[in-house]
C-alpha cells in the first residue's frame, strides 16, 4: 500500500467532485482505521465499515447476494452516502445531493475512483 498515492486517489476525487465532495475516508476493513481521506473523522471512516458489514451479514442471512462494486444511502439533509468495499479496504464518500449529478457520480466519477484507488494499491 502506497499512502501517498492513495492520498492522490482522494485528491483526484476531490477535483472530479468539487463542491458536490463533503468529505470521503478510505479504511482498513478489519478495524476501520482511516488511511487516507478529505474533511473526515475517524467515526465516518469506522462508519463506513460498519455499513458494509451489517448490510452484507443482513444480505447473507437474508440469502441476497452481498454488496457489488457499491452502495449508496440517500440521506436526509440533501446528503448522499456511498460506500465501495474493496477487498481489505472500505471507501466512504459522503455527497451534498443538491451538487452531485448521480449519472456522472455512478458511472464516470465512481469507476475512475475505483481505477486510481486499484493503481495506488499495486
Amino acid at each position: 500500500m502506497n499512502v501517498a498515492k492513495l492520498n492522490e486517489t482522494v485528491e483526484l476525487l476531490k477535483e472530479n467532485l468539487g463542491e458536490s465532495l463533503l468529505c470521503t475516508a478510505i479504511a482498513m476493513n478489519v478495524d476501520g482505521q482511516s488511511i487516507a481521506g478529505f474533511n473526515s473523522t475517524p467515526k465516518f471512516a469506522a462508519l463506513c465499515v460498519k455499513i458494509i458489514k451489517v448490510v452484507n451479514d443482513s444480505a447473507k442471512i437474508g440469502g441476497l447476494p452481498q454488496i457489488g462494486k457499491y452502495v449508496t444511502f440517500d440521506l436526509q439533509e440533501d446528503r448522499v452516502l456511498v460506500v465501495l468495499p474493496l477487498g481489505e479496504y472500505i471507501w466512504g464518500i459522503l455527497l451534498d445531493s443538491n451538487k452531485t449529478q448521480m449519472g456522472l457520480l455512478l458511472n464516470i466519477e465512481i469507476p475512475a475512483a475505483i481505477e486510481a484507488f486499484a493503481e495506488a494499491i499495486s
